[in-house]
């Protein structure tokens, strides 16, 4: 094996000789991809000094550092860490400084965790990859050049929207969307005070314990399981709601609420600290698995390579990459939008019968088409397949197998790659992680901030009694998820044009939460946590708020004490069919090269979309 290794070595460093020195991938990849631990490249985090931490600042299993690093300096550093962390990502360090992080030296983001700088980090990672695979398409990129302050809006970019002048509230109140197209939740949530505030965090009997309430897109059923009324007529406020709510959880213990949950198939989640879910079964499951998740998968290595397009006008990285997308709410749906800035085609199929937060459309459906189809009819069932059979990506958000059920599964997909003789990526997205007892249960944001440790350490850093529960200020762990499934979607990508096959990705919420917990990663220190909330006078954030809540917050203390919205350049507008002045976030990374940086082709689509859509043609 370490010749076949040294074989393929010198094979491409041939191919180097006549290939023009801007195009030569760098042979640490070919390492990265040998599967031979013993010829891997030294580790340079092993080599480094460990971060340097205070434990239990922030309740057990919390890691405080011991002094700050500005958001940029701070971003390279933890991209250095996770690179090596990462299976198939090139960690020589002359390629990590490719990545150029520039922005303010303070977070932008009130409490202790550094969601900012992961989102910064994967934004670079993902313009590394891109890089890497502009390189096999014979383009020149330049460096890869990270807006930090623009990393840190990312996670709220579904709040980051105005449609000729209306903020997002507006677009709400005013119904534009389901004026443009069909209104695919019809209040679910939203209808009533009641419903809103089943999406809340609440007391339980035992005085420090709490519990993550989430009705899911069926607050009906879930709240008549609690002996409540989700259209009670006498609850007229989202205050009230929250009260009538509590009356009802503090008669139950965690465990209890937890039990009923499980039982029901609900969704709901005890607030943990970051030791407590360590310490259980399914925190060390998942801890077996690196955040950034892919394989290949087995039985496919026999597949050939499939090239990338070369030659066309289109010079972004994913151009000519047909992509599936089966999902809801928001995890999903911002893999898809960022390959589709990726070049990428994107179809997103979506159940005319299945509820969805229809607001989300006018962001996290930009640059893709969107197919009205029923998996449970069987001329909807064949489109669907028709639509796979040329596909190279297929993304799915729904509960770990619910797929594999209506036989568009893993193994599925697997054996198709085996018959059209050329292989497919499959990105998975749940809460819990791929095994363990609660991997087929169902999640969200708010469940994996409760599970890892999230929500327990900012309760702690606003001033409230240990075991209280905050959420996250946005809906971060989502919009990372939606990163790293572009981010693991590029190396299957770039693997199956270098190697053949076909390949598994698999993106866990909780994981991308538990990662930002890691002793190596380190919190914020208390000054600096003051220091932010002084800088931004954010609003307190408490247990009762849900996303939509914190998201209010978080804009308008932007707007009001910053001018960090106020740069054009980190937005970007479209003609749509919700208005004429359509403006939404840009992507997160840009090349120095114009031709090749990510970018959207049309702005966001309605609901509802259409049968019969073909794939394009790549000219």
């Amino acid at each position: 094996m370490r010749y076949a290794v040294q074989a393929m070595i010198d094979i491409y460093s041939l191919a180097d000789a006549f290939r023009p020195r801007h195009l030569i991938v760098d042979q640490n990849y070919f390492y990265q991809h040998s599967n031979r631990k013993n010829f891997a490249r030294p580790s340079t985090t092993d080599m480094a000094p460990q971060h340097q931490t205070v434990p239990d600042v922030y309740g057990p299993g919390s890691y405080t550092d011991t002094s700050f690093t500005p958001v940029p300096e701070e971003s390279a550093r933890i991209l250095s860490y996770i690179a090596e962390k990462t299976p198939g990502f090139n960690t020589s360090p002359d390629f990590l400084k490719q990545v150029k992080f520039q922005g303010q030296d303070l977070p932008l983001l009130p409490g202790p965790i550094k969601a900012q700088i992961f989102s910064a980090v994967c934004q670079g990672m993902i313009g590394l990859v891109s890089k890497e695979v502009c390189a096999l398409r014979g383009i020149e990129t330049g460096n890869v050049h990270v807006d930090t302050d623009l990393a840190a809006l990312y996670p709220a970019t579904v709040g980051l929207v105005t449609v000729d002048g209306q903020d997002w509230k507006a677009i709400q109140k005013n119904r534009v969307v389901q004026k443009a197209g069909v209104d695919v939740d019809k209040g679910v949530i939203s209808k009533t005070p009641i419903r809103f505030r089943s999406w809340s965090i609440y007391p339980t009997k035992n005085g420090d314990e709490w519990f993550q309430l989430l009705s899911s897109l069926s607050p009906v059923d879930f709240l008549a399981t609690f002996g409540l009324d989700a259209d009670d007529p006498d609850v007229k406020t989202n205050d009230e709601a929250y009260e009538k709510i509590k009356s009802v959880t503090t008669t139950y213990s965690a465990r209890e609420l937890e039990h009923i949950c499980i039982e029901k198939g609900y969704v709901g989640q005890t607030v943990l600290s970051p030791k407590a879910w360590r310490e259980t079964s399914m925190g060390k499951a998942l801890a077996k698995h690196p955040m950034i998740n892919y394989k290949q998968v087995r039985g496919t290595e026999g597949l050939p390579r499939v090239p990338f397009s070369v030659n066309i006008s289109d010079k972004r990285p994913l151009v000519g990459v047909k992509v599936v997308e089966f999902s809801r709410v928001i995890a999903g749906p911002a893999i898809g939008t960022y390959l589709s800035a990726l070049g990428a085609d994107v179809i997103r199929i979506q159940c005319p019968e299945l509820p969805d937060l229809g607001f989300l459309s006018v962001t996290l459906q930009a640059g893709k088409r969107v197919a009205s189809l029923d998996l449970r009819k069987p001329a909807d069932r064949e489109e669907v397949q028709g639509l796979l059979n040329d596909a190279d990506v297929l993304v799915q958000g729904f509960r770990l197998r619910a797929l594999e059920r209506k036989g568009f599964g893993l193994a599925d997909m697997a054996q198709l790659a085996r018959q059209r003789n050329k292989g497919m990526v499959y990105v998975d997205i749940n809460c819990y992680g791929p095994d363990g007892y609660y991997a087929e249960r169902p999640g969200y944001q708010q469940i994996a901030d409760c599970a890892s440790g999230c929500s327990y350490i900012n309760g702690l850093a606003y001033g409230l009694p240990e075991g209280t529960g905050v959420l996250p200020s946005l809906p971060i762990a989502d919009m990372l998820t939606g990163a790293v499934g572009t981010l693991v979607t590029l190396l299957g990508i770039r693997d199956r044009a270098v190697k053949g096959g076909s390949y598994h990705a698999h993106v866990a919420l909780t994981a991308l939460d538990t990662w930002q917990l890691q002793p190596e990663v380190g919190l914020y220190p208390k000054d600096i946590v003051a220091k932010v909330q002084d800088t931004y006078k954010f609003e307190p954030m408490r247990p009762h708020h849900m996303v939509t809540d914190l998201l209010d917050i978080m804009v308008r203390a932007w707007e009001e004490n910053s001018d960090v919205l106020k740069k054009e350049d980190r937005f970007v507008t479209f003609d749509t069919k919700y208005g004429k002045n359509h403006r939404i976030l840009a992507p997160g990374f840009k090349f120095d090269a114009v031709e090749p940086s990510p970018r959207w082709t049309f702005g966001p689509v309605p609901n509802g979309g259409e049968k019969g859509l073909k794939w394009q043609a790549v000219a």
